[in-house]
């Protein structure tokens, strides 16, 4: 799956009928859910958390949470569990670890959430896997190739990012999703993306993201939605908009165990590696 938009965690589509077609509006009974979404990256870093609850289609407000209590997990490879923080500071429904939380490569990460009405969440139980080391960036009029280095023995799921700037200011960002089947264990392993060519680039940044499967199953569903609306949309106009179909459910990792099932949204491990070329 390709893409060579910016990752966006909120994906809409505003339909603006003119003309001689009425606006419908939508008799169905809209029911808000909690929207949960964060990263934790290897590192040492502060842990960022949003939590919101989703908002009906004409609704172009967001409706952020504030009072939710938040608990950021580990256990480490001989099965020791611990509470790394319970202590985040929010703003505006995004939550930040009040001190920075530095990551182990090879521990397992969760989060667990309660609502201030006793709703309870938790994400799966992810192991941060090593860094991807990256040897070579190959930009031609054909392609946009990384080279870099695939682990042996261990199914590997990857978000790739090209990067391409222009005395310092950003031109093209592109987001691309693979896993290894092709090249385990390559030792120079290479991914090519014909998104979005960029003839004589001055500096390009690659950064490839060492994702867990749900994380990167996450992805594929978000380009995929987020491709389909772009191509089906048509113009602001066109009547066939009337018969879109409404924005898939993102379901990612999480649970909600008050009810047993399926919440909005992911708690994402994952461990980035970047490299730098100017040309």
């Amino acid at each position: 799956m390709k893409s060579k938009y910016q990752i966006s965690i909120y994906i809409s589509i505003v339909l603006m009928l003119t003309g001689c077609v009425s606006e419908v509006p939508n008799a169905s009974n809209y029911e808000p859910q909690v929207f949960i979404s964060g990263f934790m990256t290897n590192g040492t870093e502060y842990v960022n958390i949003k939590i919101q609850r989703t908002v009906s289609v004409d609704n172009q407000n967001s409706d952020p949470i504030h009072d939710a209590q938040i608990s950021l997990y580990t256990r480490d490879s001989s099965g020791v569990s611990e509470l790394i923080t319970s202590s985040f500071d929010v703003t505006n429904g995004i939550y930040r670890s009040s001190e920075m939380i530095t990551s182990i490569i090879g521990n397992t990460y969760w989060i667990e959430i309660e609502l201030a009405d006793g709703t309870f969440f938790k994400s799966d139980e992810e192991i941060l896997k090593p860094a991807i080391s990256i040897s070579d960036i190959e930009i031609t009029s054909k392609l946009n190739r990384v080279v870099f280095a695939d682990p042996l023995d261990d199914t590997n799921f990857y978000l790739i990012n090209f990067l391409f700037y222009t005395n310092g200011v950003l031109d093209v960002k592109i987001n691309e999703l693979t896993n290894d089947v092709l090249f385990n264990g390559n030792d120079n392993a290479t991914f090519d993306s014909t998104e979005s060519l960029v003839e004589n680039p001055q500096e390009v940044h690659v950064s490839i993201s060492n994702l867990n499967f749900n994380t990167y199953q996450f992805f594929l569903n978000q380009f995929a939605q987020f491709e389909n609306q772009i191509t089906n949309a048509g113009s602001e106009t066109d009547p066939g908009q009337l018969f879109l179909p409404p924005p898939a459910n993102l379901t990612g990792n999480i649970m909600n165990i008050t009810n047993n099932t399926k919440a909005l949204g992911f708690f994402g491990v994952q461990s980035t590696s970047e490299f730098i070329k100017s040309f």
